[in-house]
């Protein structure tokens, strides 16, 4: 096809073997510059301003296109979208390259930040249909986060497009990564369920059926995945009449020309929830307008060579403007469709209680047909393997809504690649926990035989029925130490903060912070634990490691006084054993809430033993913990598929974490305690967190800007292990002040001399400097560091800098002021040279205690007034940005 629709004489016509792409002409590419050669009629050089018929002419494969594209817009850039111009000065050099760049960059941002779990995935597969020349895919290759590998697949149905996109592939060393395919994205010769992420710029406009496209696109999405592409729509104006707007189509060769509101509606005739659309109509028309504004520079500087180029680009001009005069008539849009496959639940039991499904992206199964992504089973729905072998291949999430799993064939799950949560952890682990606590107590001080005893009418004692041992005076043994586990000593240190617990678990899952934490005594032999103590309480799995753990050899060992506690499964003791030791009286009591068998036969002699208390698998039986486990359901798959952003409320508190997080970053600034692009501050955010995102000052950073991996690897290995050193550390900041970077340096280090050091008094732990963090291997070492002093806040890095770790940002922040002026003021005291008085530790003590009460802990009375003033700054800012583009905009007017 020629170009501006001018029809060639049938004489000069050629034909082209390989097919060709009929585009529109919105573009420069849109003159078919990479298969066709312009020329006059006439070879003779004209100056005349009159239009001339131009002929097509074949030529060989080069890409004219970019070659004009580079000259005329001073950019050296495969990326020739229309762009994003957030931020992005029109008046400088490679400014449309940058903004087209920054649009791809914005897209692969809304696809990652609707896939929050894939962020650091291994295996994140993503399409581009109508992939061009692959300059998105290697742009998106070269940008992905270092933790990120994304295989990447290039479908186009251009030949020479191919070509152009393997050869930059190619060069880029990509191949192992990206893969190009030629076709069609009305038919996607893929099969169901590929990809994370469908993804295409500004190739949807060719598409003879748009309802076709957007459901390939639904088939070869997974379940939870993201779909994300701009392209032209027809406009909003109510003047355009049918034959406008016929004329429109037939011109521009364009097919199913939808408007955003019924390409929206398509997206979801096609199965696709949570459509949302964005107008970027007005960066389109930046980037006209800089089309416009450099092919007249051209002209009117000559920059043309021949009188046949002079004749394009003044085509181009008066097409360029007639576009500009189009957008603000209404007659076409440019917009951003993006969306989320849902999941589809099936339940192979009866719930507890009815599950409320508040997410449109999750579905419950219907019919036979439809595709189910997770199934939901109990504790009493066995799942072996021959049963997980029978699930349909669509099925890569099991939920049980239990604490245990030896109902399921975990190692067919893997082998299946089916991963296995359990519902209503947290809920189960608490009433577990209490429930255990209770039984404890209950059982060291003789209660259960203390059943059915009257008191006595006369001869009462204070010598009568006291056997029993409080738990501030006994020995505690556990077995296991898992969630639950830690939960029960917990309990115990709240009640019995001195008591003797002792724990035994294989030395390969010994855990010496958790030791340190709750003060245990490790026993690696758990025949020599049960000899000393005074309960014994199993608290481990049931597998085959662990069953018969409590063995005739263990009871044996345990003293005539001493009792057994069991809430974790019926088959971790050696049922026939424990009743020959209860016979026997070997052991002073049992104490059973789970069985083995279970249930217990009638007949069964544990019943008929008197110093055996059997109670009906009783410890999560509460309408809280049946109404958990289903309530958790939703979260669980939430989590799994990425779909949280389908939650308002988790959507709210995102965005106030962000609104927090750049408040901190613009704080930071402000008081000068940044080091330009350098540093980090984070805030935990479900799986992961949300940190600052490099390569910007701190004084610009807004919500928007920031990620879920930053461009500097040190932040990542820093954050990653501080997070890991406690469950309840939800805000990070690492600077590098001069004051406390100074006092880093000396070797006693911190020291709290003033009122305002009490909030660090006994709280800020030392990291010696090992070097650039940027390798992983340095994690462990930091957690350690943090994990070394209770209460920890500040982590000194010698040499380095520090960090603050809290709850929140406002505490993070408002810490780490403090922590500057503290430092800066005990490096003025000691440059006095003078004798330094330091308060004693019991007034610092008294300090440090009233400086965490509720109305006076960090950030709790300065934040507010710390974000009006930021909100105050952001004001004049905009006022500013208002001004300067209402300048440029003049200036484009008088280029016309």
């Amino acid at each position: 096809m020629p170009p501006s629709g001018d029809a060639p004489d049938s004489t000069d016509s050629v034909v082209i073997s390989a097919p060709i792409v009929v585009e529109d002409n919105f573009h420069f590419s849109h003159y078919y510059w990479n298969l066709w050669n312009l020329s006059t009629d006439s070879d003779v050089e004209n100056d005349s301003d009159e239009e001339q018929i131009l002929k097509p002419k074949q030529m060989k494969n080069e890409d004219i296109k970019l070659k004009v594209y580079n000259q005329v817009m001073g950019n050296k850039n495969n990326n020739i979208h229309f762009g994003k111009w957030d931020g992005i000065p029109i008046e400088e050099k490679d400014a449309y390259g940058r903004a087209s760049e920054a649009m791809t960059d914005y897209m692969i941002g809304l696809a990652l930040d609707m896939q929050p779990h894939r962020r650091k995935a291994n295996d994140l597969k993503f399409v581009d249909l109508g992939s061009g020349t692959g300059a998105a895919v290697v742009q998106i290759l070269e940008r992905a986060d270092p933790h990120l590998v994304v295989h990447a697949t290039c479908l186009n149905m251009c030949h020479e497009q191919n070509i152009t996109a393997k050869a930059m592939v190619e060069e880029k060393k990509f191949e192992n990564q990206v893969e190009i395919i030629e076709g069609t994205f009305e038919n996607a010769p893929f099969e169901e369920s590929v990809f994370d992420l469908v993804f295409s710029q500004d190739s949807f406009i060719h598409s003879v059926s748009k309802k076709q496209t957007y459901s390939e696109a639904y088939r070869i999405a997974k379940p939870g995945g993201a779909f994300v592409f701009c392209d032209l729509m027809a406009g909003d104006n109510p003047d355009l009449t049918p034959a406008e707007e016929q004329k429109f189509v037939e011109t521009n060769v364009l097919n199913d020309w939808l408007n955003p509101s019924q390409n929206v509606q398509t997206v979801k005739e096609a199965g696709w929830k949570d459509v949302e659309l964005v107008d970027l109509t007005a960066d389109m028309r930046i980037s006209f307008q800089l089309m416009f504004k450099k092919v007249n520079f051209s002209l009117e500087h000559k920059q043309f060579g021949s009188n046949r180029n002079r004749v394009v680009l003044m085509n181009y001009s008066k097409k360029i403007k007639e576009r500009i005069k189009q957008i603000d008539q209404g007659i076409f849009k440019w917009c951003v469709i993006h969306a989320k496959k849902p999941v589809k639940i099936d339940f192979l039991c009866k719930t507890p209680v009815p599950f409320v499904n508040t997410s449109k992206l999750i579905l419950e199964k219907d019919d036979e047909e439809n595709k189910t992504s997770i199934v939901v089973v109990d504790i009493v729905t066995k799942m072996p393997r021959e049963k997980i072998m029978q699930l349909p291949s669509s099925i890569k999430l099991l939920i049980t809504m239990s604490a245990g799993l030896d109902h399921i064939d975990t190692s067919a799950c893997k082998e299946r690649g089916i991963a296995v949560h359990q519902s209503g952890r947290d809920a189960i682990t608490q009433h577990v926990a209490q429930y255990g606590m209770a039984l404890i107590v209950l059982t060291l001080r003789d209660a259960f035989n203390q059943l059915k005893v009257p008191f006595p009418s006369s001869g009462w004692n204070l010598n009568w029925n006291c056997e029993g041992i409080p738990a501030t005076d006994a020995k505690i043994a556990v077995i296991g130490m898992g969630l639950i586990g830690q939960a029960l000593v917990k309990q115990v240190r709240a009640v019995a903060p001195n008591t003797n617990i002792m724990y035994h678990v294989p030395a390969i899952f010994r855990d010496v912070n958790v030791e340190q934490e709750y003060k245990l005594n490790y026993w690696s032999d758990i025949k020599q634990m049960a000899a000393e103590c005074d309960i014994l309480v199993p608290m481990c799995p049931l597998n085959k490691h662990t069953k018969h753990i409590v063995s005739r050899e263990v009871l044996a060992m345990l003293k005539p006084s001493a009792s057994l506690l069991n809430i974790a499964r019926g088959g971790v003791v050696d049922t026939d054993a424990l009743v020959e030791a209860l016979e026997n009286r070997s052991i002073k009591c049992a104490v059973l809430d789970t069985t083995f068998p279970e249930p217990l036969p009638k007949d069964h002699k544990l019943w008929t033993l008197d110093n055996c208390y059997i109670f009906p698998h009783f410890a999560t039986n509460t309408v809280a913990v049946r109404k958990a486990l289903v309530e958790d359901i939703q979260s669980i798959v939430e989590e799994f598929y990425g779909l949280g952003h389908s939650d308002k409320k988790l959507r709210q508190f995102e965005k106030e974490l962000r609104y927090d997080l750049a408040v901190a970053h613009r704080l930071t600034a402000k008081y000068n305690m940044d080091m330009l692009v350098w540093n980090h501050i984070s805030a935990r955010f479900k799986n992961g967190c949300l940190v600052t995102p490099g390569r910007m000052l701190w004084s610009q950073i807004r919500p928007r800007d920031l990620v879920f991996s930053s461009s500097n690897v040190t932040a990542d290995i820093i954050h990653d292990a501080i997070y890991a050193a406690h469950r309840d550390i939800g805000a990070i900041i690492h600077l590098h002040t001069p004051a406390a970077l100074a006092v880093s340096c000396l070797q006693e280090g911190f020291v709290p001399l003033t009122q305002d050091a009490a909030y660090f008094y006994k709280k800020v732990a030392t990291y010696e400097w090992d070097g650039v963090s940027d390798d992983n291997s340095e994690g462990p070492k930091i957690t350690a560091a943090v994990q070394s002093l209770p209460g920890c806040n500040v982590l000194l890095m010698q040499n380095h800098g520090f960090v603050c770790l809290g709850k929140t940002i406002r505490e993070v922040w408002v810490l780490a002021y403090y922590f500057e002026r503290c430092c800066e003021v005990q490096l003025r005291v000691m440059q006095t040279g003078a004798k330094i008085s330091i308060p004693s530790e019991q007034v610092m003590a008294k300090a440090a205690e009233a400086s965490y009460l509720p109305d006076f802990a960090p950030g709790v009375c300065e934040w507010d007034a710390l974000c009006e003033e930021i909100g105050t700054m952001e004001v004049r800012e905009q006022e500013t940005n208002m001004l300067r583009m209402r300048r440029n905009e003049f200036s484009f007017v008088t280029n016309f």
